[in-house]
């Protein structure tokens, strides 16, 4: 459980930075993808043992990484071209209920309703927040891009521990990388059909030390530290622990992004904003709610 504590910490600065890096530096979202796709890779390539899993093993990680880590990449970073890094960490409160529902439909439990009750109550949340900024008119695709990002991180880390629930007898540090791996196929498939990336690299050449520090460490810690943590703690806990640590980073990276970050003037109706975020975290409270009977199965560690 420690593990997903510190993932959550280390998770929490990243909405302030990406968006220094893309307006402030001219760097696009799939550049950005990419490369944090690539550090985090480089980190864990050294410890990467080739024969310790079988192939079949290694194609479901590298699958798992394309979605979890590189849809989810994409998706995330093209939504700041629409929305404020605050609001962005808001609608992240959608990916705990997205692994309660992800996670029913492995088991078969009768959660399903429940779960799809939370999210139109949150999309109602969401939808009072929206009016305490009328100004933002990109919200709503910004909104949309980031259910597609909190639905591929929500089904990759359920899968990660249903699929694989044997990965820590063998060292998963040491199988890790081939899910940074599949990131990076997404990623620099996304770059090279999207993106521009001998503009893209031309920028980079200039680039501050500032922008380069910034790009280094949402590679190496947020993205190749925080998501090995995260996906190694998932093995040992429940369901219900998973998505109660999905939401540790929601009020860590609001706080983030407005103290630190400066972002308290784009909320224009305080009023509306806080009756928006008490009905999106109304739902997350029940949507954590345990059900009784058959229910209680769910509950179990993937892994005892």
């Amino acid at each position: 459980m420690i593990w997903l504590f510190f993932a959550a910490l280390l998770w929490g600065p990243s909405f302030g930075f990406i968006p220094i890096l893309i307006r402030n530096h001219g760097m696009d979202a799939y550049t950005l993808a990419f490369f944090r796709m690539f550090y985090s890779l480089l980190m864990f390539l050294p410890l990467l043992r080739v024969h310790v899993i079988a192939r079949r093993k290694r194609v479901i990680l590298i699958g798992l990484g394309a979605v979890q880590f590189g849809g989810m990449y994409v998706c995330l970073n093209l939504s700041y071209g629409f929305m404020e890094g605050y609001e962005v960490a808001m609608v992240t409160v959608f990916t705990p209920i997205y692994v309660s529902l992800i996670d029913s439909l492995f088991v078969k439990s009768r959660g399903q309703l429940k779960s799809w009750l939370c999210v139109g109550l949150a999309v109602a949340g969401a939808m009072v927040i929206q009016y305490a900024r009328p100004e933002s008119r990109g919200f709503w695709i910004g909104f949309s891009i980031m259910q597609v990002a909190n639905l591929c991180f929500a089904f990759g880390q359920v899968a990660y521990r249903r699929l694989l629930p044997d990965m820590k007898r063998f060292g998963d540090m040491h199988v890790f990388g081939w899910m940074y791996f599949g990131g990076m196929i997404v990623t620099a498939l996304a770059w090279t059909i999207w993106g521009e990336p001998v503009t893209a690299l031309r920028n980079l050449s200039g680039m501050s030390v500032k922008g380069w520090l910034i790009l280094c460490w949402l590679g190496l810690v947020p993205s190749g530290l925080g998501f090995f943590l995260f996906n190694h703690g998932a093995l040992s806990v429940n369901t219900h622990t998973l998505s109660i640590f999905n939401n540790l980073k929601i009020p860590l990276a609001i706080i983030i992004v407005m103290v630190v970050f400066g972002q308290w003037d784009y909320v224009e109706s305080w009023s509306r904003f806080f009756i928006g975020a008490f009905v999106m975290l109304a739902a997350l409270w029940w949507n954590e709610q345990p059900m009784e009977g058959r229910h209680r199965k769910k509950l179990q560690p993937a892994n005892p």
